[in-house]
């Protein structure tokens, strides 16, 4: 059974629209603010959660998959954040990721899974499981916070060792 067309199908697609467009900039390596690493991550939250709410048919081994899809994403999300190369600059509050376009790709990934959750309920029929549609974005946003969490963390750092050895030459 599939949820009808509801403003939370048209939610998902705007979220997801909002995420690739605000990631953009980090996958050209543009430099950007450290609170504007969190924003794509978080509207991706907002999407598999809305996802998630939207699974009428909730089993355990569904929401398991959910969590596990979640945490695996959030672990590759976090090794990919880490091996990062960035730079900073701590007086600006800026932060600098090489070009990469892993982010770009999962984001896309998110346009996607919405397109196909709105198809789905627009024709009342599911092109695909609303479970796996759910754990697909579930690991997409896990990718995308532990991503971003993982190259601030990355970044506070690479400033405190900077700032040491700035401190230790004085």
């Amino acid at each position: 059974m599939i949820a009808p067309l509801s403003l939370a199908n048209l939610a998902t697609i705007v979220f997801a629209a909002l995420c690739f467009s605000t990631i953009s900039p980090q996958a050209k390596g543009a430099a950007v603010r450290y609170w504007r690493l969190a924003v794509p991550a978080s509207l991706a939250m907002g999407q598999a959660l809305v996802m998630l709410a939207g699974i009428f048919d909730v089993t355990l081994a569904s929401d398991l998959v959910w969590v596990a899809a979640a945490f695996l994403g959030g672990l590759l999300g976090r090794m990919r954040g880490w091996s990062t190369p960035i730079t900073i600059d701590p007086r600006a509050g800026l932060v600098r990721q090489s070009r990469a376009f892993d982010s770009a790709i999962v984001a896309a990934l998110l346009v996607v899974l919405a397109a196909v959750d709105f198809v789905s309920a627009a024709l009342q029929r599911p092109l695909m499981d609303p479970d796996w549609v759910a754990a697909g974005a579930a690991f997409c946003a896990g990718f995308l916070c532990c991503r971003a969490l993982a190259t601030v963390a990355k970044a506070e750092r690479q400033q405190k060792s900077d700032g040491a050895i700035a401190g230790a030459s004085d």
